[in-house]
């Protein structure tokens, strides 16, 4: 049987496709409620799960633009399905135990788990959509100019770097890395910005079409997206350490007042610029 065992194993994960979500749910027992620090150690452990399933998710996603693969699009399905699963479960979970009498840290714990698996979701929920752009551009026989790709390739590094990072600083715990999202994310949206300016003078001068500028228009505004949710996970991790959840009030106040914002911003600029594409 033993030259079997990698038929055998795909059959069984036909016939139980969700396999892993059952067991990833059952560590939420509704008796651990009783035991909140019990019940949020075991949401750690299937958000973290979810985390690293949102991030695979995104960058099987990311990887469909350049080398469109149907084993990518299947998984970066099935993965976006799981997350969406695991937020219902962890979210009902969450706020059963929120109503509970907790602790003010376990309370802010609480919050802090039920915003991040929101934003682990949508990230999910954006390379889906990256997908349906790839799919599209292949549908519709589209396909975008050498520039176009270029630049692309840039704003890709630089958000692959954030996804990777925020999963890091959310794995870890760890306030030093999180701090390091806001700037890279402020990149990510002023290239996003220099690309539909330079797709627009494609456009004028006749090197590319209308149909092509709606996918790349699209296809922009989800990679972004990913960029804005990875800022909430790192806000959050920030607003724990300071004993804070206004997320907003904090990462301003971040970006306004902190020189290590200023001088990792001005790095990431100049490590992320389209001049090194010229010439």
């Amino acid at each position: 049987m033993l030259p079997l065992t990698t038929v055998l194993e795909k059959v069984v994960n036909i016939l139980v496709p969700d396999a892993k979500e059952p067991e990833r749910a059952s560590l939420l027992d509704e008796r651990l409620l009783n035991t909140p620090s019990i019940a949020l150690e075991r949401c750690h452990i299937i958000t973290s799960e979810m985390a690293k399933d949102s991030i695979s998710c995104f960058k099987e996603a990311m990887l469909s633009i350049g080398d469109y693969n149907p084993q990518y699009a299947e998984s970066v399905r099935k993965k976006e399905d799981q997350t969406d699963r695991l937020e219902d479960v962890l979210g009902t979970y969450l706020v059963n135990l929120s109503s509970r009498q907790i602790s003010e840290r376990d309370s802010m714990e609480a919050a802090k788990l039920l915003k991040i698996i929101g934003d682990f979701e949508r990230i999910a929920d954006h390379a889906v959509n990256i997908i349906r752009s790839v799919e599209e551009l292949r549908q519709k026989n589209l396909n975008f100019t050498a520039d176009a790709r270029k630049e692309l390739s840039v704003l890709s590094r630089a958000v692959n770097e954030t996804v990777d990072i925020t999963l890091k600083a959310y794995l870890d715990n760890d306030l030093d890395i999180a701090l390091k999202v806001e700037p890279l994310e402020h990149v990510v949206d002023l290239l996003k910005e220099q690309l539909r300016t330079n797709h627009i003078v494609r456009l004028q001068k006749g090197s590319c079409s209308i149909d092509v500028g709606f996918v790349w228009s699209d296809l922009l505004t989800n990679i972004e997206r990913v960029s804005d949710h990875c800022s909430n996970i790192a806000g959050c991790i920030i607003d724990i350490a300071g004993s804070n959840m206004n997320l907003h009030e904090s990462l301003r106040r971040y970006r306004h007042d902190s020189d290590g914002y200023r001088k990792m911003l001005t790095q990431y600029i100049s490590e992320y610029s389209l001049d090194t594409l010229k010439g």
